[in-house]
């Protein structure tokens, strides 16, 4: 952690804060917030992404559509934030996984609302952290250090003789974070093994892609890709927000972990529902929608149409794609399927028969 943070005392200057005219609690919680932008530990929009007309914002998504290995990066940073503040005098009183999100693929926090001055003794909001992220954690990876529950369990009853005499336990922080570390989202697992049969270029698809989020001046696109795709990714164009829908969860932990080595500019998503506006009713409604190359479109009639259904709500505009399949809707009846939810405004051949199509909402 940044030593250039200060550190306050934690039992009577506590005490004085919680005493304070509530005017002077909340100028002193937005200074306690300010510190954390400037170490890059919470979100403000000045502070993250590139300005002007296009720049991109703060994208929602839901916990539940996280993989194991972005459950692991919010539990880390909730611990780098707590750690900030307690250096602050200050605490997360109820740390909820809803109150992360990513920006590209790194976590921030987003409440200010529930910072409050740090009481004396152990962190008040171990349990809620525990239940909103250890359990799902080890829910899905098993339990810390390879099997060794038994450290858990020695911990909280540690945890629990300093809560009865009254006495902050020893690194509490850092005992957390020697739980979360350890843990092997997937052992012997890598994104380039996941990308080891290779996947056909989106070439032309990409430039006509591109070209569609520059002519809409698009803000937000949201790309979605199927449980089997053939085809690569698009590029997300500089300065637009670009959330990726995986219907595989093996597919959006292996871009994740890529995009989050490069640097990259797409945050990938577990569409573990297939309906990415329900799973995140807080979710913005994005200027275009992408679902092109070999198997990120439904094949069949009933599928193809609860499909169209459910980009129609995320966006007033899509790019899709038709790839002829063995046992698919040929052309007709995939267009005469479109033609229920959507009006295509232009259709470009793409080669071997596939026609990239652009829809916009009847």
């Amino acid at each position: 952690m940044d030593s250039s943070l200060t550190t306050n005392g934690l039992d009577a200057g506590a005490a004085a804060r919680a005493a304070a005219p509530a005017p002077a609690r909340l100028a002193e919680r937005e200074a306690v917030w300010e510190s954390l932008v400037s170490h890059g530990l919470v979100w403000a929009p000045r502070a993250h992404g590139p300005k002007g007309p296009g720049a991109e914002g703060l994208t929602l998504s839901s916990p539940q559509e996280w993989v194991c290995e972005q459950w692991k990066d919010a539990a880390l940073h909730v611990l780098q934030v707590e750690e900030a503040l307690a250096k602050l005098g200050w605490t997360l009183s109820a740390p909820s996984a809803r109150c992360v999100q990513f920006f590209r693929c790194r976590p921030v926090w987003v409440s200010m609302t529930a910072l409050a001055p740090r009481p004396a003794g152990a962190w008040r909001g171990r349990q809620a952290f525990e239940d909103s992220f250890l359990k799902p954690l080890w829910k899905r990876c098993g339990s810390p250090a390879g099997g060794r529950g038994w450290r858990r369990w020695l911990d909280a009853l540690r945890q629990a003789a300093s809560r009865v005499a009254g006495a902050a336990p020893r690194d509490e922080l850092a005992a957390l974070r020697k739980m979360v570390e350890p843990l092997r989202t997937r052992g012997g697992w890598s994104p380039w093994i996941c990308h080891a049969r290779g996947l056909e270029p989106a070439r032309l698809q990409s430039i006509l892609a591109r070209e569609e989020v520059q002519r809409l001046n698009a803000r937000l696109v949201y790309e979605w890709r199927g449980r089997q795709p053939g085809s690569e990714e698009i590029q997300p164009c500089p300065g637009t927000a670009w959330i990726r829908f995986h219907e595989s969860e093996t597919g959006a932990a292996a871009d994740y972990l890529k995009q989050r080595a490069q640097g990259g500019n797409a945050l990938p998503l577990w569409s573990r529902t297939g309906d990415p506006m329900k799973a995140c009713p807080q979710r913005t409604e994005a200027d275009l929608v992408i679902a092109a190359g070999r198997g990120s479109v439904p094949a069949g009639t009933e599928a193809l149409a609860a499909f169209a259904q459910v980009i129609r709500r995320m966006a007033p505009a899509a790019l899709v794609e038709f790839v002829p399949q063995t046992g698919g809707a040929g052309w007709d009846e995939f267009a005469a399927v479109l033609h229920r939810f959507f009006r295509m405004a232009w259709v470009m051949e793409t080669g071997g028969g596939r026609r990239l199509c652009l829809l916009a909402r009847a």
